[in-house]
């Protein structure tokens, strides 16, 4: 079994900032439910986690700067804190991954060049939208994560790490779109940093997973039809996600319109952190 240990640190946010101590020795490369390709989706994705969520922290500060409303920056505290610690326990998977024989570092720093380059050149409003839109589907995303089978059937290590990120990651998806309404408020720029953070998560995490699965002996075709294979299961295993990710699109939307509560102190009480 995995061990977790979990620190809450302080801090006057209401939203808590934890630090976890997880496990990863001894992941196996399928270590979702014993599948290579389903693993290798997390693969992808957990690479954009680290420097993705300090574009997202910068964003946030730069707006932070445009409004005066000490409540949200309160809650801004612990958004910061929570991210800062989710790349902490992302980066030091990357271990595991070369341990495990997968080359990806000269792909992650050309990637992550990217990113940092983004974040000096990108104007602060549609950096902004584009966090606050990403931020919405990591917890569309995250609220899937906590009802899926093949997450709570993988290695026990990554399914507290998968399910401790996506409680958290509702906990604060609220934070990235107040700030943006508050300090801009477009809505069309809104809708252009949703659309613009889905290409790019969706581009660059499917072809990370494709460089795995190309590494695992599998060819192009393969690997090609694995992917769409495995998304298309996502979509039809959890019939919401289509509808609140499109729910972003409505002029009237708020992330708490979509409440998740049950299923986040369900996953709560099963990792034992407050």
């Amino acid at each position: 079994m995995s061990k977790v240990l979990s620190t809450k640190l302080s801090g006057d946010s209401t939203i808590p900032v934890r630090k976890m101590s997880f496990d990863f020795s001894n992941v196996p490369k399928d270590y979702m439910n014993g599948s290579l390709a389903k693993s290798h989706l997390f693969d992808g994705l957990n690479l954009l986690f680290p420097e993705g969520e300090r574009f997202f922290m910068r964003a946030v500060r730069d707006g932070l700067n445009k409004i005066d409303n000490p409540d949200l920056k309160q809650q801004a505290r612990g958004f910061f804190g929570q991210e800062t610690q989710h790349a902490i326990e992302h980066e030091k998977f990357f271990d595991v991954l070369e341990q495990n024989g997968y080359v990806f570092r000269d792909k992650l720093k050309k990637l992550d060049k990217f990113i940092l380059k983004m974040r000096d050149v990108l104007p602060a409003g549609l950096r902004l939208s584009m966090t606050a839109g990403a931020e919405h589907l990591t917890a569309v995303l995250g609220a899937a994560t906590l009802v899926d089978d093949d997450i709570e059937k993988s290695h026990p290590a990554m399914r507290d790490l998968i399910q401790w990120h996506a409680i958290e990651e509702i906990e604060h998806k609220a934070i990235a779109f107040d700030v943006y309404q508050e300090s801009n408020g477009n809505y069309l720029l809104r809708i252009l940093g949703y659309i613009s953070a889905m290409l790019f998560i969706h581009i660059t995490s499917n072809s990370l997973m494709k460089s795995f699965l190309l590494q695992d002996g599998y060819s192009k075709k393969e690997a090609r039809k694995l992917l769409k294979e495995t998304q298309k299961s996502m979509l039809l295993k959890h019939k919401n996600l289509g509808k609140d990710l499109r729910a972003y699109f409505k002029p009237s939307f708020h992330p708490n319109n979509i409440d998740e509560s049950g299923l986040v102190g369900k996953a709560m009480d099963r990792l034992g952190i407050a």
